[in-house]
């Protein structure tokens, strides 16, 4: 008996194949939707494409897996490829460095007015330089994946 431990931790292939279906749905829906992915999301596909990335290094060199399940494999290198870094990939980039150049305009435009401003608008403005902080962050994050997947 396994003790309670789900099947997935027991056979490697369950487990890649798991990863693999929640990395399709993250593709999915972000090419669906990747003009308005959150930050989060975006880290978290990047995250799941790196995980199911290094099980297919792991499970490639495994030996003792079933023959068939090499295609298995191959198919989930080719939907990376295809899916997430011919096309996914190059949309979050383009989204990211279009969203951090509108919001550096609005700054730039806000800054040429420096009358005096209510609490509000200061508020406001310090709010949008921590939205482009973290656009900025999310984006040196997905450049680092050209780094690590080449």
């Amino acid at each position: 008996m396994n003790q309670g431990n789900s099947p997935a931790i027991d056979d490697p292939s369950n487990l890649f194949i798991s990863e693999f279906k929640r990395l399709q749905n993250k593709v999915d829906t972000a090419l669906q939707n990747s003009d308005e992915l959150s930050m989060s999301q975006i880290i978290e596909t990047y995250h799941q494409v790196i995980n199911v990335t290094s099980m297919t290094k792991i499970l490639k060199e495994n030996t003792t897996l079933d023959k068939n399940f090499h295609s298995t494999i191959r198919e989930t290198e080719k939907f990376i490829k295809e899916q997430f870094n011919d096309s996914l990939h190059p949309q979050i980039l383009a989204h990211l460095q279009k969203s951090i150049e509108s919001l550096r305009n609005e700054l730039k435009n806000i800054s040429k007015n420096r009358d005096n401003k209510t609490k509000a608008e200061i508020e406001n403005r310090a709010k949008m330089f921590e939205h482009l902080r973290q656009f900025m962050s999310t984006q040196e994050f997905v450049e680092q994946y050209d780094k690590v997947s080449t």
